[in-house]
């Protein structure tokens, strides 16, 4: 009976927080571009660590972007990469001479090292009014610049959640990534228009330099190697409100990232992005992520219990329908919003390895350590 209460309350609170996402996604207008070209300066920071292989088809569609070449600066920060990373930029800053707002600074030992370091050392040596980041391994549409600098120029917010959408390759094993993020990043959509931003992607992110420089930019939270994104998103929601942060949506505004290709580099990451929930002090954003947490909790361990009890098959499959049909609206919307539905006839299966891999991952990524490009992070 016990039991039965404390599944009830859970999925009760689960239904309201999910509803609300769902519903903050469903109101959320398609952004529309005018043929006015914004006159703000813009620029596009990535910081990088061995990305050889990565680098160039991200130069090459940030090169084709199709808005004014004398408005927008591309800026590289190698962060102590031990690959050919450096060189590579450098020779295509030499072949493409005619972009001249390519520009490649390395991170010295006396900037520090890190993603955040990186970041913050090209923000301070750039110009743009406005400050868009991403990651080297994305790419992205010709009017994503423009898409969304006319955003800033209209509607005025702070910061910009910006969707991304991994590829798959068609491998099996990438389709399940694929879903997974889509409900990340579907999430983060929906919560940021409900008027509670709790999940931010730092492979599309933007926001004024202003917003940056008044917030201090990564002070307080450089202690954790992740989190670069939802730091800055909360030190913006704390100094300016909610209504500062929006999600744009706009197709024009999707960045691709491809999936990771192995089991083992995809834990690593997983274990990354988690480490860094130990800074979270927004109230809203550790009650959401404990209600999800109990809620997969409670889900593995019915399910656990399915396999000796005939009792727990029967609440299993009841919750597991139950949960099925709280999240599927929103997944629904946001997988035809990027053109991904045929992804959620893996959904069924994506439920169950879902909530056991976060549960896990949730616990591994508090207590373990991990690798990340070469590093060994405590």
């Amino acid at each position: 009976m016990i039991y039965i209460l404390i599944s009830g309350f859970l999925f009760m609170a689960y239904a309201l927080l999910i509803l609300s996402i769902t519903v903050g996604w469903w109101r959320l207008k398609v952004f529309k571009r005018t043929d006015l070209m914004p006159e703000a300066k813009v620029s596009v920071i990535i910081a990088v660590r061995n990305e050889a292989l990565n680098i160039e088809p991200m130069l090459k569609s940030l090169l084709a972007q199709d808005y004014p070449s004398h408005l927008f600066e591309i800026i590289i920060v190698d962060d102590h990469s031990t690959d050919s990373t450096s060189r590579l930029v450098e020779e295509y800053i030499v072949r493409k001479t005619e972009h001249q707002n390519l520009k490649l600074f390395n991170l010295g030992v006396r900037n520090g090292s890190g993603k955040k370091a990186a970041i913050d050392h090209g923000i301070k040596s750039s110009e743009g009014e406005f400050i868009i980041i991403t990651d080297a391994d994305c790419t992205a549409g010709s009017q994503w610049v423009s898409t969304i600098a006319s955003y800033f120029a209209m509607q005025k917010p702070m910061m910009i959640l910006g969707p991304v959408r991994i590829t798959d390759s068609g491998s099996f094993f990438g389709k399940l990534q694929s879903l997974e993020f889509m409900s990340l990043i579907s999430s983060a959509a929906g919560a940021c228009n409900a008027g509670f931003p709790i999940l931010a992607n730092g492979a599309n992110i933007a926001f004024t330099r202003h917003a940056y420089e008044s917030c201090g930019g990564f002070a307080g939270n450089m202690q954790f190697p992740s989190g670069d994104d939802m730091f800055l998103m909360m030190s913006i929601k704390r100094k300016f409100g909610t209504k500062a942060i929006r999600f744009l949506r706009s197709e024009q505004a999707i960045v691709n990232t491809p999936a990771t290709p192995g089991f083992k580099a995809f834990i690593q990451q997983r274990m990354r992005w988690v480490s860094k929930s130990r800074g979270y002090t927004d109230p809203f954003l550790i009650l959401s992520s404990v209600i999800v947490l109990l809620t997969n909790v409670c889900f593995v361990f019915t399910a656990f219990g399915a396999i000796v009890s005939s009792y727990y098959m029967q609440n299993f499959l009841i919750l597991f329908i139950l949960k099925m049909l709280i999240d599927l609206p929103l997944m629904v919307g946001f997988s035809r919003f990027q053109r991904s539905t045929a992804l959620l006839r893996l959904f069924p299966l994506m439920e169950v390895l879902n909530a056991v891999y976060t549960l896990l991952i949730g616990i591994a990524g508090n207590i373990g350590r991990y690798e990340w490009k070469g590093r060994q992070v405590v």
